[in-house]
């Protein structure tokens, strides 16, 4: 009963919220948040094959909620921590660091107490990596960030230059 409200949950409050970010934001980090959603499910699956996660219900319910964590809270975790930071450096590792901090230590250990899954890594160990995603995602954004301004200023060059003949 618990592990299927939590999973109504991990659908329903972050629906929600896409509502409220912005359509210029949704857009703008839509790319590192689609990067960042496939890097952590393809740390669930490395967790799982090697037997450090386990999620109660067998091998469909393992998936079913593998896709619904990272297409649900942490999609929308990760655009609503971009959105906030505004590109800001010092604001983003605030931000994350909280984010994070509470979701390795009270949630995890929530989702523990209610037989939701069972991680065989300790809350620092994970607290740990979900911090290094944050930085790769940090980085990502920025090399995505500079590609897109050096396309702009590369195709704003040819259009002004005269064909020649």
């Amino acid at each position: 009963m618990a592990q299927n409200v939590i999973r109504v949950i991990f659908v329903v409050l972050p629906l929600l919220s896409a509502f409220f970010i912005p359509k210029k934001s949704f857009v703008k980090y839509l790319p590192v948040t689609l990067f960042s959603t496939l890097t952590v499910l393809a740390e669930i699956f490395f967790f799982i094959e090697h037997g450090l996660m386990k999620v109660g219900g067998g091998k469909k319910r393992l998936t079913s909620t593998a896709f619904l964590f990272t297409f649900g809270p942490y999609f929308f975790s990760n655009l609503w921590v971009f959105h906030l930071a505004k590109g800001k450096a010092f604001r983003y590792t605030v931000i994350n660091l909280i984010a994070d901090f509470l979701y390795a230590f009270p949630i995890i250990h929530l989702l523990r107490k209610a037989n939701f899954l069972k991680l065989k890594v300790s809350s620092i160990q994970f607290f740990a990596l979900i911090t290094a995603n944050a930085v790769l995602n940090y980085i990502f954004q920025k090399f995505y960030e500079r590609a897109q301004r050096n396309a702009i200023i590369n195709s704003d060059r040819d259009r002004c230059q005269a064909p020649s003949r």
